[in-house]
């Protein structure tokens, strides 16, 4: 059934009676029964009782709090408490049943998340069982309840244990691998037999805790007639752009109660003004398809919904009610018209692979996402993914990938991404391993893929689904090892494209799949959906990772067509770290903390490694080495981040000779962190912003400069991604600076229209004829020693329009550095709340990532490890609790490269 709307904003509505009925309530609301709140948890081998156990929640959680272990995150927690995820666990709890509720003809068990193997029992009769953390599970306990008090158990297997029974079960034809992660993890054996987190068996940026626990809400729900489970609301733009179509499915459940009868109400509200349309249920109701109601706008009666920086997130509220004979059930969803694409056109070579968003291009700048926590029950916490959230969209970013490593994020992660313009990349949760594809194995992928479908697919932020984490890359480079591929890539087949694409179309037949990241997409299709090569640079996506060259050099990178993984790892800064250890000792790479703590393989040393190819470490005996290492960790890690990132956004739009290019998206890794240790994050453990995630604001600016040399040619690219500004005509300024000068030596404007389509070349400069003849040196030699390129772009008023940016010729530890005297010259409030400080930072020379620090004042700076060129720079300070003007003046450092304590 279709409703339109008219294009004066006039609401038409098929039936003259649907909004007086959908006011007027048939019956009763349908009941829900919280059972969340305070349960009693026992087990381990010393029958441990948790008189306090808090539900949602899980056991590490509950341990801690009841003082039965102590920081898990602190030391060597995780291998300290392994005995945990080793252990049985029951929860128990009691609860009260009244008339109402026991008159009702279904009453379910509702668990929307159980980790992982439980067993449940209500009045001691068991009623049902779980093999998934990533379902939701509904058991009709209604003859097993009674009035007055009630009891319920859930009881846990071990995660550990159950995997590997599964692992070892004579009956397996064959291995399915990994069976273990490499020694480096410290981490638990066979993750890939199970459906829980596959991190929480460990990775190599965190630790192994196999918890267990009611990791969500747990409740009864009391019905007569039915109830709503599931609204998915997707919005579609016709060829022409005129017109949009808004269908409502909703999946209602009856239980044994018979065909469903009764009324469904659809309503939005679109400039104050309500549309509302109905269906009886005249003909009988199919739970495979649901019960879908279309609605017509055209495109003024609606605004549409835009990722960040690139327009407004309008959302809409979309409010479904269906009523029965004797109740009713009402729900509401959130949605955006946005018309989402993945476009893979033919190109000279190759094919494109990026997104269209409202039938415009879209670059995509962002990250990629681990858990919010690694146990499972804080990622839940609305404060922390607020936070984690707002970081993401300050710094400009407009899509997250949440890795499918990890877990489906809680409702409201999805609801800020949609509300912040924020893109999701949405990963099934597998990664990294081959799976079983046995018929009990992939009913239980039916039943995750079903719900997370049906529960995330109204949000305006998901944009692409895909398959799993790198595992059609294992296949094709067979690093695992595998004799007889055949039957592993038939079961790759069987599991991610006849089983969880097939599923994923069933329920959006519109949604756009594909079967791995990386994969080279259609063209992956055409091979039979495992390429030669899924990294190929003129396909589809790529992951990009190296260790040993030169990580500042554009010339490292691949020029791909979307680049959906790349990183380096620093430390987190001396604060976080002290909340693992209590020595700085344990700092130094070669302690057995920090080797404990590094999950990557050799990590350490390529961090060595890395940092001493571009800087010069102070000597390991010196009384700030371990200062020195955590600061130019995180110095080397955002300079080359920034680099790589810059390098794809310069190919935007154009491709090179080779037919390389058309790169249309950056998605660094990682995001966040799930604990204290040396990382890929931009953000650490306990959420403070690396230097990373500072010049993110910088290097995803919707409008950059930046230059790329190799050998002696110096190609300088202006990208703008705004699509409210239409071409327009700027001014490219290039300065060349001695590190000892804040004075430039050369000052040449180039002038450039500025496209949003494609990355356009200002100017090309020969380096070594710009630096000689400048006055750097008498060759080219020397003279990239002693200066640097600097990049604006400035409107017709020289008004700046961007950040600056830089290109450094020679590594810095080979240039002849300035040895500034950089200072914090005045602190002043600026507001009344005492939450907001302007800092004026002084130098007298060229001074190379300046870093302040507020250190246990937590806040945040507009601006931070930034090349200071300027006499004087003001910083905005925001705290983020009330402080005073002499705590923070007590408390805030600075430094940089060449300060005395370093060198």
């Amino acid at each position: 059934m279709t409703i339109g709307a008219t294009n004066d904003n006039t609401m038409t509505l098929c039936m003259k009676f649907l909004l007086l009925v959908a006011s007027v309530a048939l019956g009763a609301a349908l009941k829900r029964q919280s059972l969340n709140g305070q349960w009693t948890a026992t087990g381990g081998d010393a029958e441990i009782v948790i008189p306090d156990a808090t539900v949602p929640g899980g056991i590490f959680s509950d341990l801690m709090k009841n003082n039965d272990i102590t920081d898990i995150f602190y030391g060597y927690g995780d291998s300290n408490y392994s005995w945990v995820g080793l252990s049985d666990w029951t929860y128990a709890s009691e609860f009260e049943v009244d008339d109402s509720l026991l008159a009702h003809n279904v009453i379910y068990l509702v668990c929307e998340g159980l980790d992982t193997f439980a067993t449940i029992y209500i009045n001691d009769v068991e009623v049902g069982s779980s093999q998934n953390m990533f379902v939701r599970y509904e058991f009709d306990v209604k003859d097993q309840l009674k009035v007055g008090t009630n009891s319920i158990e859930v009881k846990f297997s071990s995660a550990v244990n159950k995997a590997k029974a599964l692992a070892e079960d004579p009956s397996n034809e064959y291995v399915v691998p990994p069976e273990c992660p490499d020694d480096a993890y410290h981490g638990i054996c066979h993750a890939n037999r199970i459906r829980k987190m596959q991190a929480s068996f460990s990775w190599d940026w965190g630790p192994a805790f196999a918890s267990v626990g009611i990791w969500k809400d747990i409740y009864l729900e009391g019905l007569k007639n039915g109830v709503i489970d599931y609204v998915v609301a997707t919005t579609q733009q016709n060829p022409e752009g005129d017109v949009w179509y808004l269908t409502v499915t909703t999946y209602l459940n009856a239980g044994d109660l018979g065909p469903i009868s009764g009324y469904l109400y659809v309503g939005i509200i679109v400039d104050d003004k309500s549309v509302t349309t109905s269906d009886p249920f005249d003909t009988p109701y199919d739970p495979e398809t649901g019960e879908i109601l279309t609605f017509k706008f055209y495109e003024d009666d609606v605004t549409p919904w835009w990722p960040n920086g690139y327009g407004s997130q309008t959302l809409y509220n979309v409010s479904v009610r269906y009523e029965g004979e004797r109740e009713y059930d009402e729900t509401s969803v959130r949605i955006g018209f946005r018309n989402v694409e993945l476009v893979q056109e033919e190109l000279d070579q190759g094919l494109s692979f990026y997104f269209k968003v409202n039938g415009h291009p879209i670059f995509a700048k962002g990250a990629n996402e681990i858990p919010i926590s690694v146990l499972p029950e804080r990622g839940q916490d609305k404060d922390t993914i607020e936070r984690l959230m707002q970081s993401a969209r300050d710094v400009n970013m407009n899509m997250l990938r949440v890795w499918g490593g990890g877990v489906y994020e809680s409702d409201y992660f999805y609801d800020l991404a949609d509300e912040y313009g924020i893109l999701i990349w949405q990963d099934f949760m597998f990664a990294c391993a081959l799976y079983p594809t046995d018929d009990a194995y992939l009913e239980n992928v039916v039943a995750e893929v079903s719900h997370q479908v049906k529960r995330l697919a109204s949000h305006s932020s998901i944009a692409i689904w895909a398959g799993n984490n790198e595992n059609e890359g294992g296949l094709s480079q067979n690093i695992w090892g595998i004799q007889d591929l055949d039957q592993y890539k038939n079961d790759y087949i069987k599991l991610y494209v006849n089983t969880i694409e097939r599923e994923v179309l069933r329920i959006l037949p519109n949604a756009t799949f594909i079967t791995s990241s990386p994969t080279n997409g259609a063209e992956s299709v055409e091979e039979n959906f495992i390429a030669e090569n899924p990294g190929d640079e003129l396909y589809g996506d790529v992951h990009f990772y190296d260790y040993s060259s030169d990580s500042w050099s554009p010339s490292t990178f691949p020029i791909p067509r979307f680049a959906s993984e790349y990183g380096y790892q620093s430390m987190p800064s001396i604060e976080s770290w002290l909340t693992a250890t209590d020595s700085l000792d344990d700092l130094r790479p070669d302690s057995a903390f920090l080797m404990y703590r590094q999950r990557h393989p050799d990590g350490n040393q390529q961090n060595l490694d890395l940092i001493g190819q571009q800087l010069q470490l102070p000597d390991p005996s010196s009384e700030n080495y371990v200062k020195a290492l955590v600061y130019f960790s995180q110095i080397y890690q955002a300079q080359a981040i920034k680099t790589e990132t810059e390098h794809y956004r310069s190919f935007k739009g154009r491709v090179n000779e080779e037919g390389k290019g058309y790169t249309m998206g950056a998605l660094f890794w990682q995001l966040n962190d799930v604990w204290v240790a040396p990382t890929w994050s931009g953000i650490d453990y306990s959420g403070r912003w690396k230097m990373l995630h500072y010049q993110a604001l910088y290097f995803y600016y919707h409008m950059i400069i930046t230059g790329r040399l190799t050998d002696q040619t110096l190609e300088v690219y202006a990208v703008l991604d705004d699509l409210q500004v239409p071409d327009v005509t700027v001014k490219a300024l290039v300065h060349i600076y001695k590190w000892d000068s804040l004075e430039p030596l050369v000052a040449v404007e180039y002038p450039v229209t500025l496209d949003p389509l494609k990355a356009v070349l200002v100017t090309t400069i020969d380096a070594a004829t710009a630096l000689t003849t400048a006055g750097c040196g008498s060759d080219y030699n020397e003279a990239k020693t002693n200066c640097f390129f600097h990049l604006h772009l400035l409107d017709e008023n020289n008004n700046h329009l961007v950040p600056f940016n830089h290109v450094f010729p020679e590594k810095l530890k080979n240039s002849n550095l300035a040895d500034p005297n950089v200072k914090i010259d005045s602190i002043t409030p600026t507001d009344d709340e005492g939450k907001v400080f302007e800092v004026v930072v002084s130098t007298d020379a060229v001074a190379l990532f300046v870093w302040l620090d507020s250190h246990d004042i937590r806040g945040r700076f507009s601006e931070n490890g930034f090349l200071h060129v300027l006499p004087t720079k003001t910083v905005v300070f925001t705290a983020d609790d009330v402080t005073t003007l002499d705590d923070l003046t007590a408390s805030l450092t600075i430094t940089h490269l060449r300060d005395p304590a370093y060198l």
